[in-house]
């Protein structure tokens, strides 16, 4: 074994409830910061009046920077010696900061110029996405230490995402119900500058407490997870993360796997950031009706998380991942490309709410679920694959890859929604109800056409998994003997 490698850890015993539950409580302020990028490009376009495409080439600023820390954050932490193992110490120590700086990317001071707000974006967007490096990347390695078992992987991952979508549901219901209210000012509630702030101030509150709760009571797993078991020269660490990259692409299933996922998470991330736009301009909806799609949109995937986990136990995760793609793919865009041809329902129909919440808001997403909890359980047991050839634990470098897979949802989504919005010509004097046909069809496109290549593309990779549950077995029995 190598150096840097770490010492077996003890994951042999089923995960109990409390560490199960204390540990997926913290993705919750994950689902948090989703409901939050969602409404980022409105905000700072529609509200504070910046160009969409100029708000979204300032989240991509922070995100390419961001993107380099995954590896070097996955490096580091794999490589760390603490009485509170390799992870606990960033997640501590990030926890509160990440609370701080929520708020600020929120609140900017009143009177600056445009120049200065996207100044004031870039700086905090920056340090938010350092912050939620140095917690995420250690937090999602630790899930895939907590346990080697095949199935159980997976039920982590489907409670982990439970949390986080609770988390994102909590704060939509919050934001739409109460923060962005429809008052008689502002009858369209989201472009009330009033509310924001005030949301900001509450998720910051909630964030900070959680994700130092989650880090302060599963730190006493640290004694039973693997550590380090040598020293590397300090010339050798500094390009440890590169020489870790580049070892874990040799592996097909990562390679396959990491440039799926990041495919997939940026057609997320440009149907999040546009989807305030969807709902006021091409659906024309208010804003409680977009609450109830929210109702229907994590009705989909609870229901989904749980039913991808048992149909898991009989089918490859390669299968589930492939299935609920192409779902979600067929029934979130062909409502668009229905209703830009002239077939879908008129809105006076009564068949228009609910068709549209059905099938974009229940139907996509208990198809969007089955990938969702695969991922970090197919991530989980590549790490068992680099340990059999390599001789070392590396899950913060495997894991690096779902975190950049994020970023990609909250930095080149919102450029390429950022461009749709202005391939559409709304501007911040463009009103819901009184848009031409021309940008409701170029919305249509924009938005239809971007997911369609993004997942068609990603599929060609996925075809390329090749980490079978068979394989994954003999792969354990040839650690352990």
């Amino acid at each position: 074994m190598s150096t840097n490698g770490a010492a077996a850890p003890d994951t042999s015993g089923g995960l109990s409830r409390s560490v199960l539950g204390w540990y997926s409580l913290g993705a919750s302020p994950g689902g948090i910061a989703l409901t939050a990028g969602t409404f980022l490009v409105f905000y700072y376009n529609q509200v504070l009046g910046i160009p969409g495409a100029t708000v979204g080439f300032a989240i991509l600023a922070a995100s390419i920077f961001d993107a380099v820390t995954d590896p070097i954050a996955g490096a580091i932490s794999d490589r760390t010696r603490s009485r509170f193992g390799r992870r606990h110490p960033y997640m501590l120590a990030c926890s509160v900061p990440l609370g701080i700086v929520f708020y600020l990317v929120w609140v900017p001071p009143s009177g600056l110029s445009q120049d200065a707000l996207v100044a004031w974006l870039v700086f905090w967007l920056l340090v938010q996405r350092l912050l939620a490096t140095f917690y995420a990347v250690p937090y999602l390695a630790l899930g895939a230490e907590l346990t080697r078992d095949y199935h159980e992987r997976t039920r982590l991952t489907t409670v982990r995402s439970y949390l986080q979508n609770i988390g994102r549901s909590m704060a939509g219901a919050l934001l739409l119900l109460y923060f962005l209210r429809p008052t008689e000012a502002y009858p369209n509630g989201q472009m009330n500058p009033e509310g924001y702030p005030a949301f900001a101030t509450t998720f910051a509150v909630v964030t900070a407490l959680v994700l130092w709760l989650s880090a302060w009571k599963t730190r006493s797993e640290a004694d039973r997870l693997a550590q380090p078991t040598g020293r590397e020269p300090w010339r050798s660490a500094l390009t440890a993360p590169f020489r870790d990259v580049r070892d874990a692409l040799r592996h097909r299933p990562f390679r396959a796997l990491t440039f799926c996922v990041v495919l997939q998470y940026t057609a997320f991330g440009v149907s999040d950031a546009l989807g305030l736009y969807m709902a006021s301009f091409f659906w024309g909806i208010s804003t409680d009706v977009f609450f109830v799609w929210g109702v229907g949109m994590f009705t989909g995937l609870y229901v989904g998380f749980d039913l991808w986990r048992r149909i898991g136990t009989r089918l490859e995760k390669r299968t589930i991942y492939l299935i609920g793609s192409v779902g979600y793919l067929a029934s979130f865009i062909t409502p668009y490309v229905l209703k830009v041809a002239g077939w879908w329902p008129d809105p006076e129909s009564p068949l228009y709410l609910p068709m549209y919440i059905g099938i974009t808001g229940f139907l996509s997403h208990l198809f969007s679920a089955g990938p969702g909890i695969m991922t970090g359980s197919m991530l989980g047991d590549i790490t068992d694959l680099d340990e059999l050839e390599t001789g070392r634990r590396r899950e913060g470098v495997i894991f690096g890859a779902e975190s950049l897979a994020y970023k990609m949802f909250v930095g080149l989504g919102p450029v390429l929604a950022g461009l749709v919005v202005d391939f559409a010509e709304i501007g911040e004097s463009t009103q819901p109800g009184e848009a031409p046909q021309s940008t409701i069809v170029a919305l249509g496109l924009g938005q239809g056409g971007t997911s369609f290549l993004l997942f068609a593309v990603s599929l060609i990779f996925l075809r390329r998994y090749d980490l079978a549950r068979d394989r994954h077995q003999e792969i354990l029995r040839r650690i352990s003997g």
